[in-house]
């Protein structure tokens, strides 16, 4: 015997369909046909669009070319030299670099983005130096500090990819890195600048930044408190 899912109404022998509501009436023992061919070709990998490195560099370059371009006139017609546009420019150059480099070594593409953008943030802020005309604050504070910023990333990645962090202790990690990375830079900065032996600013991103690591290894090492974090948050 026989009854509708819908509306559970006595269906007779044969039914294909509800005869009150209409609803498909289906047979699980009942052999499925098999689904008719595609009245049109299936496109296969082969006859996927490749894309080409050498296509995306160029056309990143002319992306990246025209606006460098278009500042640099601007400043020609405004201040009759070479002014800000350069720090446009400069700025263009190394997002083009910092791209496009990793692109190239798909093995090692995390180390080689550190890298990269070490080296490029590094000759961006030594030509805002230079531009700038200011005091020399680059070897002594950001070259430095930026050296320590990349290590500390690094190490990261390191751990990451060894499985040694997962995400919980990930965020944290980023958050030490973070505090370490702000007293550096602090302490960087006095020392340039005739250091009193006191630190001003980075107490305040130290201790919320360790508070949140702490509490996120906290996390991670109490099972249940892991996973009740998991259940509400999705995490």
């Amino acid at each position: 015997m026989a009854y509708c899912v819908h509306c559970g109404v006595k269906l007779g022998e044969g039914e294909k369909r509800c005869p009150l509501c209409q609803t498909p009436v289906y047979d699980p023992a009942e052999p499925h046909p098999a689904p008719a061919p595609k009245p049109y070709p299936v496109r296969t990998p082969e006859q996927e669009l490749k894309r080409s490195k050498r296509f995306l560099l160029t056309l990143s370059a002319l992306m990246l070319l025209a606006p460098a371009v278009l500042c640099q006139i601007i400043d020609l017609l405004i201040s009759g030299g070479i002014s800000w546009s350069g720090y446009a420019s400069g700025a263009l150059l190394m997002l083009f670099v910092s791209v496009t480099v990793p692109l190239l070594a798909p093995r090692h593409q995390a180390y080689v983005a550190i890298g990269t953008a070490f080296l490029c943030l590094n000759g961006y802020l030594f030509l805002v130096e230079r531009l700038s005309g200011s005091s020399h604050w680059f070897f002594p504070i950001a070259l430095p500090a930026l050296a320590l910023g990349a290590v500390l990333v690094t190490i990261i990645t390191v751990l990451f990819r060894l499985d040694r962090l997962n995400r919980l202790t990930l965020v944290a990690a980023v958050f030490a890195a973070a505090a370490v990375e702000c007293v550096a830079v602090e302490w960087l900065h006095g020392m340039a600048n005739q250091w009193n032996g006191s630190f001003r600013w980075s107490p305040f991103v130290l201790a919320p930044c360790l508070f949140i690591s702490f509490a996120l290894f906290f996390i991670n090492g109490n099972r249940a408190v892991r996973e009740e974090v998991r259940r509400r948050v999705h995490f």
